[in-house]
């Protein structure tokens, strides 16, 4: 588990996957709190039997619309191709659409051109968006072994041809003394606010917890007047309403950093 005790704020518990971690903390400390952190998801490249056809179908021009969904699908997908440089320039003359501001940012880092942005950073607003501009096109999308159905569905019902190819796998990482760390401080009440960040993480941390023989303990500590839970989006606090946890957050932006805000207000912290 890694903390921070330098600061006199509030403290969040944070699970993001070891790569975000240190830009997670830090946008944590940006923001006035102290931080526990100890990640509950790990991602695994993967290259699954679609993913040689996605790539002939960009470099061959046949797909119209590509998607990515996050960065790691971006990274991931740039991973696997034979020929990085011929891909992204046969990816820029098509429309590619990536789903919040990171994934663009990690997209245009790479020399990829995002064409479209949707307004709300999820699978529903992108289909929303889209609508029936989709009637007819070749669509292919890059993302995770957890994404929602949602998007490809709905799709497929504007009337789009929609090939899903999945470049990358969310897990639990093995059980380690820094998770274990984490619970115990949210059940010492040491923590402030408990965050969020997918469906994936609110399992993990609660078959942990089950493990450890403190679920029913947790739920009610995250369901105590003061603690505030966060979820980014309503897919994940749906989440977390099925396993009976109450949400005090919701962002409505699909990004950590928006989620950081949303409690900072919460709790009424003045920095920038």
């Amino acid at each position: 588990m890694t903390s921070t005790n330098n600061n006199p704020g509030p403290t969040v518990a944070i699970m993001r996957p070891a790569r975000y971690e240190q830009d997670s903390m830090r946008i944590c400390q940006q923001a006035g709190f102290e931080v526990i952190s100890a990640p509950m998801i790990e991602i695994l490249g993967k290259k699954d039997e679609h993913f040689d056809g996605f790539v002939s179908r960009v470099l061959e021009g046949k797909s119209d619309i590509v998607i990515f969904t996050s960065a790691n699908g971006i990274d991931h997908t740039l991973d696997k191709v034979p020929d990085r440089d011929v891909f992204i320039n046969a990816l820029n003359r098509l429309t590619t659409i990536a789903i919040g501001p990171k994934t663009k940012e990690a997209a245009q880092m790479q020399g990829i051109e995002i064409s479209f942005m949707p307004g709300s950073y999820s699978s529903a607003g992108l289909v929303e968006a889209i609508g029936h501009k989709g009637n007819g096109k070749v669509v292919d999308i890059a993302r995770s072994s957890h994404g929602a159905r949602l998007l490809v569905d709905e799709l497929k019902a504007a009337g789009a041809e929609v090939f899903e190819t999945q470049v990358y796998e969310i897990a639990r990482p093995e059980k380690n003394r820094a998770q274990e760390e984490l619970v115990q401080a949210i059940l010492d009440k040491t923590v402030d606010a408990v965050v969020f960040t997918s469906s994936m993480m609110v399992r993990n941390f609660l078959d942990l917890a089950s493990q450890m023989g403190v679920r029913d303990a947790v739920i009610q500590v995250l369901n105590s007047e003061d603690m505030v839970v966060a979820a980014i989006g309503h897919p994940t606090a749906n989440t977390l309403n099925m396993y009976e946890i109450q949400v005090t957050i919701v962002s409505s932006e699909y990004t950590f950093k928006a989620l950081i805000h949303e409690i900072k207000k919460e709790f009424g912290i003045d920095h920038d």
